[in-house]
């Protein structure tokens, strides 16, 4: 296949890719295929690696929220006071439901991260920075290879590549231990 910027031939890579998001931060993609262009280093990814990557959206997005402390937390009672509406409405609203505010799911429980439930009051959109990129090089804006049973549906923007290396293979930076929610519930 021809790169449309560049008329350069698209190479499969496989490997763990670094990616970054406005919100989310660094995060990493691990064992996952994809297609770059030999001259520019445009970037493609199928179906199956775009669910990958919003896998490790998610696992990205819960590990940051379980890191904070349980009072930043609010249930879905409360959401409903501050937004007055019912708590079926909040459960139920589909901005809230696709992200635009905060949440995560713990013991049977769905907890809100106030910060951000006071800005979507506010603004109508309760994304706050839960972590901040550290690339520092210039990135590489990617594309999206279209499936082809369907049309370009849920697939997401906004991302950015390492660009430092060929391979963009990725660096453990270690395991990030969850502390602060998970010990509280407990305790």
């Amino acid at each position: 296949m021809r790169c449309v910027n560049c008329a350069g031939q698209f190479i499969a890579k496989k490997g763990n890719l670094n990616l970054s998001d406005k919100v989310l931060g660094d995060f990493v993609v691990k064992n996952t295929e994809w297609d770059q262009c030999e001259k520019c280093g445009e970037i493609l990814y199928s179906p199956t690696t775009m669910r990958d990557i919003e896998r490790a959206e998610e696992d990205r997005k819960t590990e940051l929220l379980l890191n904070k402390p349980l009072k930043a937390f609010i249930l879905g009672s409360e959401v409903a006071d501050i937004l007055e509406c019912s708590r079926q409405a909040v459960h139920k609203h589909k901005r809230i439901r696709r992200g635009f505010v905060h949440f995560v799911k713990y013991n049977n429980n769905i907890y809100y991260l106030r910060e951000s439930v006071e800005l979507y009051k506010e603004t109508g959109d309760g994304r706050i920075q839960l972590s901040a990129p550290k690339y520092k090089e210039p990135q590489k804006v990617i594309s999206f290879r279209k499936p082809f049973e369907r049309k370009n549906r849920g697939t997401k923007s906004g991302y950015a590549v390492d660009a430092g290396s060929d391979t963009l293979s990725a660096t453990e930076t270690g395991k990030f231990r969850n502390i602060g929610f998970e010990e509280l519930m407990e305790g």
